[in-house]
């Protein structure tokens, strides 16, 4: 395996974390007495954020052992990623089961998740396939978990066309990728990426996973032009950018720039990767696939509870206070199942079966 890259585990931290800021804002919205502003506006765009990094890194991690093996890399490598996200989301299923039935027996509904239809649709969360358009999902966020699982499944192929002798093969991987992205935003009015269907949430992982990829073939293949990245100043502007960009809420420009941030900061070796690497942003990036995938159970819980405990809505500085408090609670709740469940479970497995 090759040395892991802490700036992108901390960007995955802090993008995690902006995913459970909004959606408590959302949550917090549906209790306050007016309109309330998002802790982080389009804060699902991290989600796209994910889906690069994801194709960055799966080459950084399982390329070389692709290019050393063939399609011999190819059973191990599914099997890993398997092991990497399945025990969590086993772990969430059967939780969100136990508080449904807990929810009915004390409420008389169940508030925790969406009605299912049976065994089946259990079976479709349970293996992690709900993001295919084969059932109802119980866990909103899974779905995006669920959609990269595919591009897993088409690694070999997409890595084939990233990596390309031939330089026609990868502009028209890009330009395909460029299209795509653009068709999924098209659909919105605003040029919103937010679609989560089968069809277009999966052209969007899918399109930008291969961008995430070709962002690291050109790192690899440039490498005097990538490390014009490395100085503090240039990072530090490329960050400032993103964020600034945030704001504006034109979720296309914010994509364009997921390339250069993520190739600025694995370049950086200053005071950015000093301040990523800082224990608390550090360990946020560690737990951030237990933080996204255990947040969404609870946020209807929350809002009950703050509902019992105040009954008038809340004005914008309190449904504000609380959107940031129960995003911040879920962060030792994701620190437990990441220890108990994530590590347990992938070492035991890792030793059991490879």
């Amino acid at each position: 395996m090759s040395r892991e890259i802490v700036t992108l585990t901390s960007l995955r931290g802090l993008a995690a974390l902006a995913v459970v800021l909004q959606h408590f804002s959302a949550t917090a919205q549906l209790h306050a007495a007016a309109s309330i502003p998002s802790l982080v506006p389009h804060g699902y765009l991290a989600v796209d954020l994910f889906f690069m990094l994801s194709g960055y890194i799966m080459c950084h991690s399982y390329l070389r052992q692709f290019q050393q093996r063939g399609l011999q890399a190819y059973g191990p490598f599914l099997l890993r990623r398997a092991i990497r996200l399945l025990p969590l989301n086993v772990f969430v299923v059967g939780l969100l089961l136990l508080m449904g039935l807990a929810s009915t027996r004390l409420l008389g509904e169940n508030i925790v998740y969406p009605a299912i239809d049976g065994l089946g649709d259990l079976l479709v969360n349970l293996f992690m396939v709900q993001g295919w358009g084969l059932g109802r999902n119980m866990n909103g966020p899974a779905w995006s978990v669920s959609a990269e699982f595919s591009a897993y499944i088409l690694f070999p192929l997409l890595a084939g066309l990233a990596f390309n002798r031939r330089r026609w093969v990868r502009k028209g991987l890009l330009l395909v990728a460029g299209l795509g992205v653009w068709a999924v935003a098209a659909r919105s009015p605003q040029y919103s990426l937010t679609a989560e269907d089968a069809v277009f949430g999966g052209l969007r992982c899918l399109a930008e996973f291969s961008v995430g990829m070709l962002a690291f073939r050109w790192q690899q293949s440039h490498t005097d032009q990538a490390a014009r990245l490395q100085p503090d100043g240039v990072c530090i502007a490329v960050v400032l950018l993103f964020a600034a960009l945030l704001p504006l809420r034109v979720d296309l420009l914010v994509c364009l720039m997921m390339p250069l941030l993520i190739l600025a900061l694995s370049e950086n070796r200053g005071r950015v990767l000093h301040f990523m690497s800082r224990p608390a942003v550090y360990q946020l990036g560690l737990v951030s696939y237990s933080l996204y995938l255990m947040h969404n159970p609870f946020r209807p819980l929350a809002l009950k509870l703050v509902q019992t405990w105040h009954p008038a809505p809340l004005s914008t500085p309190a449904a504000l206070l609380f959107a940031l408090l129960a995003s911040l609670a879920i962060v030792p709740l994701a620190w437990l199942t990441y220890r108990g469940v994530e590590l347990r479970c992938r070492r035991y497995l890792l030793r059991r079966w490879t």
